[in-house]
């Protein structure tokens, strides 16, 4: 792939199933309007699905490419409440612009949960956050993948093996936990938010 396609790193992909404690979370919730941002193979988007038992809605926001076989595997196993949001791999395209177009066309809040395992970087998920904020109902939650993780530590964007990683970040934004930084600075200040999972899921306060 291109140092474009790989600009903005989309998680670890040597990890096989689906996150569990978002899961777990998620069954207990009452939810049904879903979100996913970072799909990767769709494994956890597949047990909501299967929890939802066709109910309600499933969100699924990615590349486009790596969305195609996530849909493939829902319609397989018979899940049709899903809806994709697409974007391409172009250096400044992301699904900030999908979640831009579902403000434009929503008002009102259109997710009661939202998993956020994107690009783990300030640049994309601070912005990504505040989008889901304003798209998040009242007593919805938003849950966050990899809390500690950095662009130094990540087996596949550590400057080691990916050496484009150093023109695109400072040295202090590859050391920088980001993902933490959104956590930090625009969450756990916010008064409307309350934490009932450590470092990851939060819950916005009802009106």
């Amino acid at each position: 792939m291109s140092a474009v396609e790989h600009a903005f790193p989309v998680g670890d992909l040597n990890v096989p199933g689906p996150n569990l404690r978002t899961v777990d979370f998620f069954a207990k919730s009452g939810a049904r309007r879903y979100a996913e941002i970072g799909v990767y193979r769709g494994d956890t988007a597949l047990r909501v699905a299967e929890l939802l038992g066709g109910e309600g809605e499933l969100h699924l926001f990615d590349f486009e490419d790596r969305l195609a076989p996530v849909l493939d595997r829902m319609a397989a196993a018979g899940h049709r409440n899903v809806v994709a949001h697409h974007n391409s791999r172009r250096l400044l395209d992301s699904y900030n612009w999908s979640l831009m177009r579902m403000l434009a066309e929503h008002p009102k809040p259109v997710f009661d949960y939202v998993f956020l395992d994107g690009a783990h970087t300030w640049a994309l998920d601070a912005l990504a956050f505040c989008l889901v904020d304003r798209l998040l109902a009242p007593g919805g939650y938003v849950d966050f993948d990899d809390y500690a993780w950095t662009l130094a530590r990540s087996p596949s964007m550590r400057p080691e093996v990916f050496p484009d990683v150093r023109r695109l970040y400072s040295d202090e934004q590859i050391a920088q936990p980001q993902v933490a930084l959104v956590v930090e600075l625009l969450v756990r200040r916010d008064p409307r938010y309350r934490e009932l999972v450590a470092d990851k899921v939060f819950q916005k306060a009802a009106e």
